[in-house]
């Protein structure tokens, strides 16, 4: 089967799926269902579904896996699942990768799974697709994405009342920091570390602000931008306000440790080159 165009729909280009009258196919073991729901859970989670969708998700499998009950606990990063059937149980614990967020692989594997549930998907099919959808490049290019992200940090930079001068170096260091964060995440280096490092590329590079604009705080704000953490807040207040409190918590510490690297990062740049404030 061709690989598909990533700027379409996997679901409408994979080939046909099977008939349309509702099946229950007969899983021929309840270990390579689990692998299948471990799969799919780890996919939402890594692109940044939050807790109640994943286990809404395996759950809306039962009937089409052939499995009587499936206990899910979602967490942050890891996934502990329990599927049952008559007398038989099976356990596994996955943890996701961290990835980032992707609302087109999340939109992918939700229309996936509301066709396997019609009964129009078969258990195979649908592992061979989640297959596909997790080889996915990215939506955009790098290319793309860094002129993206420095042009919206550029704006908030006129937003907060910056100057011509502060606009476009406030682009250009979100632009750069944007490229550096991109390349330590190629090499897996720790997580928290990036955020301190684009933190201090982009304050250093929107430092110079200092000498060639009258709004320097301005470029120095809206340069790190870039590294707040929109969508794991977001999620933490989802997860809490749905009685998920491990999960919430945990996300939103994580996103506090990524405003102090923010913060350490600024601090730095604005110690050594003595910006007033």
């Amino acid at each position: 089967m061709p690989f598909p165009d990533p700027n379409t729909s996997i679901v409408a280009t994979s080939e046909p799926m099977a008939d349309s009258s509702p099946t229950t196919p007969e899983p021929a073991s309840l270990s390579d269902m689990v692998d299948l729901l471990a799969k799919t859970g780890s996919l939402l989670l890594q692109h940044g579904a939050d807790a109640a969708r994943v286990e809404a998700s395996l759950r809306q499998m039962e009937a089409g896996l052939g499995i009587d009950r499936i206990d899910a606990v979602v967490m942050s990063k890891t996934i502990l699942l329990t599927a049952t059937r008559q007398d038989a149980h099976h356990t596994r614990v996955v943890r996701a990768p961290i990835v980032g967020v992707n609302m087109n692989s999340l939109n992918e594997v939700e229309q996936l799974l509301g066709l396997f549930q019609q009964g129009r998907v078969t258990p195979e099919q649908l592992e061979r697709v989640l297959n596909q959808i997790a080889a996915l490049p990215h939506h955009y290019s790098r290319g793309v994405i860094v002129v993206a992200v420095g042009l919206a940090c550029a704006a908030f930079c006129r937003l907060f009342g910056g100057d011509g001068a502060a606009l476009a170096i406030t682009g250009v260091a979100a632009a750069i920091a944007a490229w550096v964060r991109m390349w330590l995440n190629q090499r897996q280096v720790n997580y928290f570390l990036v955020v301190l490092l684009t933190a201090l590329t982009a304050s250093l590079v929107a430092g110079s602000a200092l000498w060639l604009s009258q709004t320097p705080q301005s470029a120095l704000t809206a340069a790190v931008l870039l590294l707040v953490p929109g969508v794991p807040l977001i999620n933490a207040s989802v997860d809490i306000l749905r009685g998920h409190i491990s999960a919430g918590l945990a996300r939103a510490v994580t996103s506090l440790v990524v405003f102090l690297g923010i913060a350490l990062g600024l601090g730095i740049v604005i110690r050594l080159l003595q910006i007033p404030l």
